[in-house]
Order: structure tokens, then C-alpha cells, then sequence
């Protein structure tokens, strides 16, 4: 490894000592079972050591960007792009521990952690048995260790935003499930004794319903504001989603996006109306029509049991045409495994993946989509189901699977270096998700060798562009505006044909997760907008496989890093290439 590289290797590492040091949790989840069975420490005390051992390594990483040479390529570019990741990575810890505190303000924090203190050490069966009861017995470990996380976190709480504790009482019950039955099926699933994850459960569980206790006393005290704010939004933007795209800019684009999308939407929809609604005349009125249309597709919608099993065939389908198109390399499919939210994991996203731990490659990602909740009436139920149609599956099969996220995070996660396994920005990320489900419908995905209409998939894939662009409007709104509740629901359920149900769960997540849900669009017109550059510049030399594969070698950094090593012709990666 080249010296520059190597010395911004060593300042990731630092990173890494941090998180062994102060967040035993998050070890766990970049691969490393040194503290497996550890919570973090939320004493003031611990939580000052945090800021002030972030602050150093920051100064030293702004020092080692201040000794490279202004114009870089080759090596020293690399490590300028890895010390750039670093110092915002740096930048927005210490702004959510010390700037706008997580366990200050939000009740979700400390859930957050705990479901993920267990759950990462649970979601592993595809490891031996030995090695399956060494993490069940970490996990009752951390459940022992609840009670006190939830009472430091109980006196850090001051205030909370409405949306947040209403998702963090949602939330318990299924954290409650988990602890008190999960670990001891758990156990007798590994045929070990059932007493001790019985006991730390119900340890486990006392301390949750205390910290629910907590939380619904809160509730009675004036909520704290949820939006981020103009200034904080914009941190969140650079920092955490890596990207410079302004406010204006992002409103503008997404506002013009939907203009052109809705109208090919409209076209689409007269095209098929007489084979769709034979003997009826076309609406004259675009929103009647698409609507009218949409309804169609959503006609096909599959009943409650069958939606995971549908979202497989789906994955199965994306999986064929990746194979078949050669837009990308193509991972190993037991990589890949398709799996329903657990309870304590639901109330936010409909759909996600999780990747392998940067520090332990080899358990692949899993693709989880949320069933629809046995709490929910038929009326729920069916605006759910009708929401997430076969048609509207494979769209998310494409974003999230093949070759969206899977492939380009299993890419990822072979990278040779730490900083780029770890240091991740999510605008690239949904970029390329967002990117490739535009280049897979021009390659054909649904033309043949599919369970749904081509006409159907079309459509549907439009009106996620919709979803797409609303979703960034809709957060800019809300958080860096002074979007309402009411005109929010009007812009996702009339302006981007959302169903009721699925638009206000997301209003609900805009509110909680601010500055994400844009990443999706900016991440989008980056990638599409790196593209056209290639393509200038290469002309007629311009091959779109070749592009993303070129694409694919860096990691998940931001889409700037990756355009400067394309123009510095960086060496290309291809772990997966069947000739390699």
C-alpha cells in the first residue's frame, strides 16, 4: 500500500479504536466480536471522553489533509478521498453527540441501540453452532445490561419531537417480544439451556416497560421541535449524506422531475386505457387517468401471507435479467437472503437491506421487507398491500437486489480498503439504486421472463420516480422549510399517487429520519449526471458495462470521489467478474 494511502489507512484505524473503545454496539455490527456482550456507557463522564477523543482525531486528520500537495492523482488522491470521508464522518459524530444530541432529544436512540445490540448478534444462522450459542450467550449478556443503558439514557432524555416517541412507543412492544421470547426460542432452537435467556429477558423487559413508563410521561410534557432546520439540514446534507447539493437546487430538479415524469405517466396510461378499460373513453383529465390506471395495477395486489413470498419471486426474477442484461457483475445468490422486519424493527422503512460487517465480508446482506402488521384492519391491510402490487415488487427487487444495492454494496464490501468498506455515504448508495432501476427498464427488465405486465412494470417504475422526487420535496419541506402535515399528504398522495396508508407512514419517517429520504433523488441526478459527464468526455470509446464497473471499484464514498477517480483513470475492480 502506497505511504500517502497507508498513513490515511492508520487515521481510519484510529476511527476504529474509537468505536472499540466507546461503542462496543456498533463493533459488533462492522464484524469485530471483542465486545459482543457489552452495551455502550451514556455516563456523562463517557459520553465527554467520546467528544473530546473525536476532536483529537479530527485535528489530526485535518492536519494530515493539510500536508498533501494541492494537486493529487494516483495515490495521493486516494488517500485525499479517504481523509475527506474521514474528517466528515468525524464532523457529523460530533455534531449528533455534541451539536444536536441523539440521547438528548430522541427516545429512539437508546431503543436503536438495544434492537440493534441483539439483533446483530441473533440475525446470523447461516454460522455453525458453537458459534451461533457464543452470540446467543452475548446477546443475553446485553440483555442483562438493559435496565442500566435505559436508566442513563432515561437521565440524559430531556425533551422529545412528537413523531419520535410516537415511533419509540410503538416500537416496544416488539423490543419487549424480542427479549423476553426471542431469546429463550432462541435457546431451545440450539437445544442449550433455556434458563438464563429466559431470566435476562424478563430482566430485559422490566427495564423496557420502566423505560415506556418514562417515555409516556414525556408525552404529557411540550415536544420538543422535530424539524432539523435550515442550517442543521444542510450539515446533515454534506456531512452525513455526502453531497453538495443546495436546498434550491434540489427543490427545482425534483419539481421538474415530476412535471416530465407525471406527463409520460399520462401518455403511458391513454396508450393501454382501450385494452385495460375496453368501451370506455379516455379521460380527458392526466390525474384521473393515471389514477385510474395505477388502481388497475394495484388490482393485482397479493393477499397478507403471500407478500414476502411474492417480494422472493421477485428477487428471483431481478436476479435472471441482471444475469442476462451484463449491466453489472453479478454477486453469488447465497449472498443475498430475503427476510421479513422483525417487530422490533418495523415502524419506519417498508423496505431495506443490510450489508456484510466491513470487517467480516463473509455473511453477505439480507434484503428485509416489512409483512403487514397483525395489529392493522382490512382497510389498512389492503391500501398496504395494494401500495406494495407484484409490479411495484419487482421495481423494489431491482432497488434493493439486482442490480441495486446488493450488487453495489457486495462490490463494496470487497474493497482492499477499510475506509472505503467503512466510511459509507448513502447519496452514492441510493444514487445507484435509484440510477440502475432507470438503465435496467432501458435494457428490458419485464420485457420477458416475467410474472408481471411490461406495461404495468413501466408504470409502476414512473410512479416510483414520483415517490423518488417527492420524497426529496418532502424532506427539504419539512426540514428546511415549513412544509404541514396536510400539505405533505397532498403532495405524496395526489401529486405521486401514493395510497393513504403508505404516505402517512412516510410522513411519519421524513419526520424521524431527516435528511435521508432525499438522498434517494440527489443520489439519482449525481450518478446520472456523472454518467453524461463520461459520456462527453469518451464519445464514441463510451461503454456503459465498462462505466458500471468503473463505478462499482471505489467503495461507497460520494459521488465527487468517485468522479475524480474516473477521470484519474483509477485501477477498476471486479471481484465478481466470471474471467477474473
Amino acid at each position: 500500500m502506497p505511504e500517502p494511502v497507508a498513513a490515511a489507512e492508520h487515521l481510519v484505524e484510529r476511527l476504529l479504536d474509537h468505536v472499540r473503545e466507546h461503542e462496543p454496539v456498533e463493533l459488533t455490527r462492522l464484524g469485530s466480536d471483542e465486545r459482543d456482550g457489552e452495551l455502550p456507557d451514556l455516563a456523562p463522564a463517557a459520553m465527554a471522553a467520546r467528544s473530546r477523543d473525536l476532536a483529537i482525531l479530527a485535528a489530526e486528520v485535518d492536519g494530515a489533509l493539510g500536508r498533501l500537495p494541492v494537486d493529487v492523482e494516483g495515490a495521493h488522491r486516494e488517500a485525499r478521498d479517504d481523509l475527506r470521508l474521514l474528517a466528515d464522518e468525524l464532523a457529523f459524530r460530533r455534531f449528533r453527540l455534541d451539536t444536536r444530541p441523539r440521547f438528548v432529544l430522541e427516545p429512539l436512540a437508546a431503543l436503536d441501540t438495544i434492537s440493534a445490540s441483539i439483533h446483530e448478534l441473533l440475525r446470523r444462522t447461516d454460522v455453525d453452532h458453537a458459534e451461533q450459542c457464543r452470540r446467543l450467550n452475548a446477546a443475553i449478556a446485553r440483555a442483562r445490561r438493559v435496565p442500566h443503558l435505559l436508566e442513563q439514557a432515561g437521565s440524559l432524555l430531556v425533551s422529545s419531537p412528537e413523531p419520535h416517541l410516537e415511533v419509540a412507543l410503538r416500537r416496544l412492544p416488539g423490543l419487549v417480544d424480542l427479549v423476553r421470547d426471542e431469546l429463550p426460542r432462541r435457546a431451545e432452537r440450539l437445544g442449550t439451556d433455556v434458563t438464563p435467556a429466559r431470566d435476562a429477558g424478563e430482566v430485559a423487559a422490566e427495564g423496557l416497560d420502566a423505560y415506556g413508563a418514562l417515555l409516556a410521561e414525556l408525552a404529557e410534557e411540550p415536544p420538543a421541535p422535530w424539524r432539523l432546520g435550515t442550517e442543521h439540514h444542510e450539515l446533515t446534507r454534506r456531512l452525513a449524506l455526502g453531497t453538495p447539493m443546495g436546498v434550491e437546487e434540489i427543490e427545482r430538479r425534483a419539481g421538474d422531475w415530476m412535471r416530465r415524469v407525471r406527463s409520460e405517466m399520462g401518455e403511458l396510461a391513454a396508450r393501454g386505457w382501450a385494452r385495460r378499460f375496453p368501451g370506455e373513453p379516455v379521460p380527458a383529465d392526466e390525474a384521473e387517468r393515471i389514477r385510474r390506471v395505477l388502481a388497475h395495477v394495484a388490482d393485482k395486489a397479493v393477499a397478507r401471507e403471500e407478500l414476502v413470498p411474492e417480494a422472493r419471486r421477485a428477487v428471483d426474477e431481478a436476479r435472471a435479467f441482471a444475469l442476462a442484461s451484463g449491466l453489472t457483475d453479478v454477486p453469488p445468490a447465497d449472498r443475498l437472503t430475503v427476510a421479513e422486519v422483525p417487530p422490533y424493527l418495523q415502524g419506519i422503512a417498508v423496505a431495506f437491506i443490510t450489508q456484510a460487517p466491513p470487517l467480516d465480508p463473509s455473511s453477505g446482506c439480507t434484503y428485509y421487507l416489512s409483512p403487514v402488521p397483525h395489529s392493522w384492519d382490512d382497510e389498512q391491510a389492503t391500501s398496504f398491500l395494494r401500495e406494495y402490487n407484484p409490479a411495484q415488487l419487482r421495481s423494489l427487487a431491482i432497488h434493493e437486489g439486482y442490480p441495486g444495492h446488493f450488487v453495489q454494496l457486495e462490490h463494496a464490501s470487497r474493497h482492499p480498503r477499510l475506509a472505503r468498506r467503512m466510511l459509507t455515504r448513502p447519496a452514492f448508495a441510493e444514487g445507484w439504486a435509484v440510477y440502475i432501476e432507470r438503465a435496467a427498464l432501458d435494457a428490458g427488465f419485464a420485457t420477458e421472463g416475467s410474472a408481471v405486465d411490461r406495461d404495468d412494470y413501466r408504470l409502476t417504475q414512473r410512479k416510483l420516480e414520483l415517490r423518488v422526487a417527492s420524497n426529496a420535496l418532502l424532506d427539504v419541506g419539512l426540514h428546511a422549510g415549513h412544509l404541514g402535515d396536510e400539505e405533505a399528504l397532498e403532495l405524496l398522495t395526489r401529486t405521486a399517487f401514493q395510497e393513504r396508508a403508505e404516505a402517512q407512514g412516510k410522513l411519519t419517517r421524513a419526520k424521524v429520519t431527516s435528511g435521508q429520504l432525499c438522498s434517494y433523488f440527489i443520489g439519482g441526478e449525481e450518478v446520472g449526471d456523472l454518467r453524461a459527464e463520461v459520456e462527453r468526455r469518451e464519445g464514441g470509446d463510451f461503454d456503459v458495462r465498462r462505466f458500471h464497473q468503473r463505478v462499482l471499484s471505489h467503495g461507497t464514498p460520494t459521488v465527487d470521489v468517485v468522479r475524480d477517480a474516473l477521470a484519474d483513470d483509477a485501477p477498476v475492480h471486479r471481484p465478481f467478474s466470471r474471467t477474473a
